[in-house]
């Protein structure tokens, strides 16, 4: 490829171009490690905008490939041999990319856009390239910890989120696939950052969930950015994009919490193959984890899994008390008072979201497998009404249809409203039940890939186990309603 062509092509375009951003933040990391938390959170500070993994990195890999096939350079693509991108396919890939969030940070009225796609540590090369001032954030989470959620979230087979490769490189091993998944992505990221140490910072997701405020002060110190005392609280109450790929739970979650750190003690040790476990503890090892031993398993569920803390661990969120009475209706009394905690317009605002609820009910239900049983009822104004200031929002509200049954144990209604588990986490897991009026039935009531039901959604809303307003989500239902 000429380098008139490519001027060409760089002049061409619209005359207002948004200002380009010089120094993105890119965080590389292994699925299944907090990086949707860590883009929530960086999405909340006033000059960042962090979107949904965009797969940007890839991007640029395949069109920093293209120039070098239509230039026909063979020797021009950052390999072993030679590591440098020549100037020319530099200036056209960063060009596609300003331009692309360009336009993207002037539509959010921001300044610098971050980057959390999960493919981020086999490109990090190429972006170091291509924005020599960029930053990158190398977020860590135990192996074992990962291997878990990991499987929690693929327990019909090891699907998404990078694992495919290593799954079929050990077949009928889950926690053998993901812990090589982990191993890899974990020495890319290291490599890395042992390589370009004035562009990195490490972060540990187990540091974050625990002393979140000081973590997140000391990335933004490393960013250069001003500080925003009280960002990882007020982040669940910040308007985020929520299409893209994401950890749904995250959605269901009002507070930063550590309540599944530690989880990595239910996998079993035995299963990581001796070559896999020796790599696996050196690595370990040189993030200041625990190594994985032939007593790993004897620790109880929650271990914190480092050797030391970075940071003095901030107090975790208190739970709401409980009565002393019947686990039922403890539990039930707690769905009440959370439910008429909520105002009138609350109810018209969740109707709206999701219109197909609007005139209908929703049962909650705590069963208490045979020893108990107590059944509410949330009914959602008509789509009709202007005004939903006089319409119940308690659990006693009657009328209309039944759109959906949600059942679950005390104990599971209990830690949702804790804040000690989570929406998504309980339907995967079976815990959670939904039925709708169609007869549709299913352990996690919900469609493919554990995404919650609207009655499920709504219920969330409503209990104040979900406050992350949905970008956009208002606007486009309510056009859909009105069929516009």
């Amino acid at each position: 490829m000429s380098n008139a062509l490519i001027d060409d092509g760089l002049r061409a375009g619209p005359a207002s171009f948004p200002v380009p951003c010089d120094s993105p933040v890119f965080i590389l990391t292994a699925s299944r490690s907090g990086s949707t938390l860590l883009r929530v959170i960086l999405d909340s500070h006033p000059r960042l905008a962090c979107p949904p993994e965009t797969g940007i990195t890839s991007a640029c890999m395949q069109l920093a490939m293209t120039c070098d096939a239509l230039g026909n350079a063979a020797s021009a693509m950052p390999d072993g041999d030679s590591p440098e991108l020549p100037p020319v396919i530099r200036t056209v890939v960063r060009a596609a990319v300003d331009r692309v969030y360009g336009h993207y940070l002037a539509q959010r009225g921001k300044q610098r856009w971050c980057d959390k796609s999960l493919d981020s540590y086999m490109h990090a090369e190429l972006m170091a390239q291509v924005y020599p001032d960029a930053k990158f954030i190398c977020l860590f989470r135990h192996c074992m910890d990962v291997i878990a959620s990991g499987v929690e979230a693929c327990p019909w087979g090891l699907q998404r989120y990078g694992f495919d490769p290593f799954a079929a490189q050990y077949p009928g091993n889950s926690v053998a696939a993901v812990g090589s998944y982990w191993l890899a992505c974990t020495r890319a990221s290291l490599s890395f950052s042992d390589g370009h140490p004035g562009s990195c910072h490490r972060v540990r997701y187990e540091d974050l969930v625990t002393a979140p405020e000081e973590t997140v002060a000391a990335i933004l110190a490393f960013l250069g950015e001003r500080q925003v005392p009280g960002i990882t609280r007020e982040c669940f109450d910040t308007p985020h994009e929520v299409n893209g790929p994401a950890d749904e739970k995250l959605w269901f979650t009002s507070t930063v919490t550590a309540g599944s750190m530690g989880r990595g003690t239910i996998v079993p040790a035995s299963a990581l193959p001796k070559p896999v476990r020796a790599a696996v503890n050196q690595v370990l090892d040189q993030l200041g984890y625990r190594s994985v031993d032939d007593r790993w398993n004897d620790a109880a569920v929650g271990t914190d899994p480092r050797l030391s803390p970075a940071f003095t661990p901030s107090s975790r969120p208190v739970s709401d008390s409980l009565p002393e009475r019947g686990e039922v209706q403890a539990a039930a009394a707690l769905i009440t008072a959370r439910l008429r905690s909520q105002p009138g317009h609350k109810l018209r605002e969740i109707a709206c979201y999701w219109p197909e609820l609007a005139g209908k009910a929703v049962e909650i239900v705590v069963d208490d497998a045979g020893r108990g049983r107590a059944e509410l009822r949330q009914t959602f104004p008509p789509a009709s009404a202007h005004d939903a200031a006089d319409f119940p929002s308690g659990a006693e509200a009657d009328g209309g249809a039944v759109a959906a049954r949600i059942t679950a144990s005390p104990a599971t209604w209990q830690s949702l409203l804790a804040g000690s588990t989570n929406v998504v986490t309980e339907l995967s897991a079976g815990r959670i039940r939904c039925a709708s009026s169609s007869g549709d039935h299913g352990h996690a009531g919900c469609i493919q890939g554990h995404h919650p039901t609207d009655a499920i959604r709504a219920v969330a809303a409503l209990l104040g186990i979900s406050k992350i307003p949905v970008v956009g989500s208002l606007t486009a239902t309510a056009t859909r309603a009105s069929g516009r």
